[in-house]
């Protein structure tokens, strides 16, 4: 019987990897998040407090042989941005140092994001996973990198684990509710004057087969998933029917403060890959992890647009 700790379960990801993971035979899953799910699954569910310590608890008394830890997506709107960074460092110590205690634990899979690539006009072409670096990252880079640096110290210390981690791209899709996906839906989308980024897409069905892949792989490592081909902003805008606006930089950051006081707010890191894009290598993720999407970029754009512009 394999036994399945999932945490962020309440996540638009974890709730669809919770369902798609509970229908294997033989197998439990455990679902766990600092807020009420949103996302119908039969698992059990495990609510956190302020406690982290509960969290570690938790681990060690359910004995898993599989943690895929999803509790990896920005907070600050929900939570304000202090009291997000503090609960996801304290909340990695303690999964990360339950997982490296636990006798049972042999597979940790971790749900990065291009977040760790720093951007700017001087960024490569493309980003290969040695790119990622802490210099001029923002804020949730940063924490972003510090959740890699635990999974890779956890690797180091127990060489019977294996531990996986995914460096997604921009994740798009008709029912994920990101902010690039609330954005690129905008009837009419604000874009930087003189401007026109590669943006390196993932289609929301590929983004939850690649954690079931890496689930049930065998190697471990650091990857980039991304689809096939990147585009262009403007020729996503176009695919998906909406009206481009470019306005200058000071009157896109007037823009931007309108949609976040609107309910619609775009974090920094997006607000930085919408100005400068981000190329992904995806060689590893094939040749190593074994894993393909589906979906190309340009399909995927089509896919997530698809219904929206059925319903304008």
């Amino acid at each position: 019987m394999r036994r399945i700790l999932v945490s962020g379960a309440s996540t638009w990801i974890g709730g669809q990897v919770v369902a798609m993971l509970e229908r294997g035979d033989g197998t439990e899953v455990f679902g766990i998040d600092e807020l009420p799910p949103r996302h119908g699954f039969r698992s059990p569910f495990i609510l956190l407090g302020p406690d982290r310590a509960a969290l570690a608890d938790h681990i060690l008394a359910l004995d898993p042989d599989t943690v895929v830890h999803l509790l990896t997506v920005d907070r600050a709107p929900q939570l304000g941005p202090d009291d997000a960074r503090d609960r996801a460092i304290v909340g990695n110590q303690a999964l990360f140092g339950a997982a490296g205690r636990s006798p049972t634990v042999r597979r940790v899979v971790v749900k990065s994001d291009a977040a760790v690539y720093p951007l700017g006009p001087r960024s490569p072409s493309v980003f290969t996973e040695t790119d990622a670096t802490s210099s001029k990252l923002g804020r949730f880079g940063r924490l972003i990198l510090d959740v890699e640096t635990a999974a890779a110290a956890l690797a180091s210390r127990r060489p019977d684990t294996t531990v996986t981690v995914l460096r997604m791209g921009p994740i798009f899709g008709r029912t994920v509710e990101n902010p690039i996906s609330r954005y690129l839906r905008l009837p009419v989308v604000p874009t930087l004057l003189g401007y026109d980024p590669r943006l390196h897409l993932l289609h929301e069905g590929d983004a939850v087969a690649a954690v079931l892949a890496a689930v049930d792989g065998n190697g471990g490592g650091t990857f980039n998933v991304a689809a096939a081909g990147p585009m262009y902003l403007s020729r996503i805008i176009r695919l998906g029917r909406r009206l481009p606006k470019p306005l200058p930089r000071r009157a896109l950051a007037a823009a931007h403060s309108a949609l976040a006081r609107a309910g619609f707010p775009v974090p920094a890191h997006i607000a930085l890959m919408l100005e400068h894009g981000a190329v992904l290598d995806t060689g590893a993720m094939q040749r190593r992890l074994g894993f393909t999407p589906e979906y190309s970029v340009r399909d995927a754009v089509l896919a997530g647009y698809a219904a929206r512009v059925a319903d304008d």
